[in-house]
């Protein structure tokens, strides 16, 4: 009876831990200028708990070993980094990359085991709160479009749907499309870090067509070119073995984006085929150096590669890749039996996250980063026959 007790509030926290990192995301307060959502604080606790149950792991899989061995260098690298330069850009961005290369890479892949071994137990459970908070993300999402474009203004719940600190704020520069209209936000306050995080939950809809409907339809009105094109990316990866199936949803798809394009936002072609991919491609050459570049750091941006390379070199670029791309290159080394529905689905969206990256990986903000490295964990991981009692 106590060890059923346990497990359930272990099931109930893990809920709480989906819902604020994937139905609400934002919500949250602000110390020093640096978001703290109630996701990240609920998701801290169960990484403490993780790290002290972790002192007492004796084994761990060849995976999760090489993993973690293909993480450390870049981690170190970019400590070193840290050291080295002398301007930084504003300390929650700093904050978020330790998080996203330090903190992240090591918890999920290593402390965080015995939390995923649950979670694939009771994969059947886990997937129906996942879905419940994708119905949740994509009808607010539709709601708040429209109202917007009714109201002129966003409807926000300070603290739940967004951080206080960028309560009304939404009205941004960052999520306005040709004039007053603006993309589809729902609870991830910009269009195109809602659009990618949702490359990592997609996969979960596969069997559920009203979910992956309405998801869709929310990832086409954000109006986001990287989205679309992610969109396409997806299909072809997922449906690659399939050519006609393949080909009549991707034309689909890209049948719903000219219609938004044209009776939406009223442009033509060019707005896809835009030479300078939204002007993250204008401005001078871009020097190269072997290892750092020089004493300013200036942040990773957009486009996640370019900028990697630009500020740490080829070498830090190398590592970079090494560090992002170990975990989705392992999942194909196991036996494809041994991978459930969903862990070979979830690749299919971490793989397209990765090809996304060199347009736009969002890879410093919320969620972006722990979705990512959940779901990299997520598929080296195995189903236990018996999960040792805490």
């Amino acid at each position: 009876m106590i060890i059923k007790q346990k497990y359930s509030l272990l099931k109930v926290i893990l809920v709480i831990a989906v819902l604020f990192n994937v139905a609400l995301p934002k919500g949250g307060f602000a110390v020093a200028n640096i978001p703290i959502t109630w996701g990240y604080i609920i998701l801290f606790l169960i990484i403490g708990f993780s790290l002290i149950s972790g002192l007492s792991i004796k084994k761990i899989s060849k995976l999760k070993l090489e993993a973690i061995l293909c993480s450390l260098p870049f981690t170190f690298y970019f400590i070193a980094y840290l050291f080295y330069v002398k301007e930084y850009p504003p300390t929650g961005f700093v904050v978020s990359l330790i998080l996203n290369i330090v903190v992240f890479p090591v918890v999920f892949l290593l402390f965080f085991d015995r939390i995923t071994k649950y979670i694939l137990k009771n994969d059947e459970f886990f997937h129906k709160i996942i879905l419940r908070s994708i119905l949740f993300i994509s009808v607010f999402g539709l709601f708040l479009f429209f109202y917007r474009i009714k109201i002129g203004s966003y409807f926000e719940i300070p603290y739940v749907t967004v951080n206080i600190k960028d309560y009304g704020l939404s009205n941004s520069k960052y999520n306005l499309r040709f004039g007053s209209l603006s993309k589809l936000i729902s609870t991830y306050s910009n269009g195109n870090i809602f659009g990618i995080c949702m490359f990592f939950l997609l996969p979960f809809t596969k069997n559920h067509k009203v979910h992956k409907t309405l998801l869709k339809i929310a990832m086409v009105l954000t109006l986001s070119r990287t989205v679309w094109a992610g969109m396409l990316i997806y299909e072809v990866i997922s449906y690659r073995k399939h050519f006609v199936k393949m080909i009549y949803i991707g034309v689909t798809i890209l049948s719903i984006i000219i219609i938004v394009m044209i009776f939406v936002l009223n442009v033509d072609a060019n707005f896809i085929f835009d030479s300078s991919l939204g002007g993250r491609l204008k401005g001078e050459g871009m020097d190269i150096s072997i290892f750092f570049h020089d004493k300013v750091f200036y942040g990773i941006n957009e486009m996640t590669y370019k900028d990697m390379l630009a500020q740490m070199g080829v070498v830090g670029l190398l590592l970079f890749m090494l560090q992002i791309f170990t975990p989705v290159y392992l999942s194909f080394q196991r036996d494809i039996k041994r991978l459930n529905e969903n862990q070979k689905q979830l690749r299919v969206g971490v793989l397209t996250y990765l090809i996304v990256a060199f347009i736009d990986g969002a890879y410093l903000f919320i969620p972006v980063s722990l979705f990512f490295w959940f779901s990299s964990a997520y598929i080296i991981s195995t189903t236990p026959e018996n999960i040792e009692n805490e």
